[in-house]
């Protein structure tokens, strides 16, 4: 996704600074740095535990600025950034406007925006399984293009391109699948009083390894959206 989300901006975009939003364990800031090895880049993960992370993992000569930051509602005074983005972060955020507005408050009079999340019917062979019973999880997070396309109407980003695919992606076993779920940091928190428990963990293994079968594994659709924009 963070290689599919650089592809999305212009082949000719030269930013004097970058910001990204929700680095997590570092894909996108590794992406970052390769396409734009001079620019200094500001990681920022709400996270401790992500930030230290990625500065752990780091293996390229050119070192980024890490720094907390809530993402939600980003703030950093004074500082302004030519490009600012994010990958598989904004599908946690029910507002998505009042996140686009803080980017816009961090973006220089002629930035860049780039963003992916996922669609709201993401992982469906997984939501499938957890929305019924004995799970009864609510919904998986994500938005709609249309919601995509509400949201940023009056944040004062001009859309250049907006699109969602469909990526089926095979696994080994349901396990091997949890576990880049849990290595990407994109934790799915049980509702209150509905944690899965080792006996719970072996059924939801048991059903996914049932539904998505194929003869190599089982199946996952990931279904994300790419968004760039400009600063107006």
């Amino acid at each position: 996704m963070a290689n599919r989300l650089m592809a999305a901006l212009p082949p000719d975009l030269d930013p004097r600074s970058a910001l990204e939003l929700g680095c997590g364990t570092g894909h996108l800031t590794r992406v970052l740095a390769r396409r734009f090895p001079q620019v200094p880049i500001l990681a920022t993960d709400l996270s401790e535990a992500m930030l230290q992370t990625a500065r752990e993992n780091w293996d390229l000569p050119f070192l980024p600025s890490w720094q907390r930051l809530d993402a939600r509602s980003p703030e950093l005074r004074g500082r302004s950034f030519d490009l600012v983005a994010s990958n598989a972060l904004v599908q946690w955020f029910p507002d998505l406007g009042q996140h686009l507005r803080g980017c816009r408050e961090l973006s220089s009079g002629e930035g860049r925006l780039a963003v992916s999340g996922f669609c709201d019917d993401h992982f469906p062979e997984l939501d499938k399984i957890l929305t019924r019973p004995p799970f009864e999880y609510p919904r998986g997070p994500g938005h709609s293009l249309g919601a995509v396309s509400d949201a940023i109407r009056g944040t004062g980003w001009k859309l250049s391109s907006l699109v969602a695919e469909e990526w089926p992606v095979s696994y080994r076993s349901a396990w091997s699948f949890l576990d880049q779920l849990r290595d990407s940091g994109a934790n799915r928190s049980p509702p209150p009083g509905k944690s899965l428990g080792r006996l719970g963990l072996r059924h939801l293994l048991e059903r996914l390894e049932g539904e998505a079968s194929i003869p190599e594994g089982i199946r996952i659709t990931w279904k994300p959206w790419f968004l760039v924009a400009r600063a107006v």
